[in-house]
């Protein structure tokens, strides 16, 4: 009788140490197989949701008709041409103008306003969180902070300045690391 008392507790043990093996090593793991610049979808959404945020709020209508040239600037390093996010941000910008009444200009010689676009932030943070055995969290952020500066081209005189800000917030979390992904977009 004590023998088959020791084998059932012995049998509980070995189950509960099997369980929490198998609970702890099984993990989320995000993989990511992407173009060649080297950004997940989530690095790549959430700052493009920002900015579409920040752009509600852009102001074009003392400008419907008239030509604009758009010149981008970023913090972002360049190898001699514009950068993905400066050409990103400038043909965003070009159709956000033109949807609201604005043309967009050939050349900046035929342009009737200049628009100086500065991105402040235009970029991502992602954090990651676990509680082994409990719970794996990723939150990715796109921030864009824009400033807006309309030029009347012949004169040079400054028409209108704009600050824009977007946020945006990605959220997915695993449950005991194999139930998910749940996800939240904010």
């Amino acid at each position: 009788m004590e023998k088959s008392k020791n084998g059932v507790q012995a049998f509980r043990w070995l189950m509960i140490f099997l369980m929490i093996l198998f609970v702890a090593s099984s993990c989320a793991t995000k993989r990511y197989w992407g173009p060649s610049m080297g950004r997940s979808a989530d690095s790549q959404s959430t700052p493009a949701d920002a900015l579409l945020k920040a752009l509600k709020a852009a102001s074009f209508e003392a400008y419907k008709g008239k030509s604009l040239w758009i010149d981008v600037y970023t913090l972002t390093d360049r190898t001699g041409e514009e950068s993905a996010e400066e050409r990103f941000l400038r043909s965003w910008m070009a159709e956000t103008a033109v949807s609201r009444g604005c043309r967009m200009a050939r050349s900046r010689a035929e342009a009737d306003i200049l628009l100086d676009v500065k991105a402040r932030v235009f970029g991502v943070h992602q954090t990651r969180r676990d509680f082994i055995p409990l719970i794996y969290m990723e939150s990715t952020q796109g921030i864009v902070d824009l400033h807006l500066t309309f030029y009347e081209r012949e004169s040079g005189k400054i028409l209108q300045t704009e600050d824009l800000k977007g946020e945006a917030r990605y959220l997915e979390y695993y449950i005991l690391y194999m139930i998910g992904p749940f996800k939240s977009i904010e």
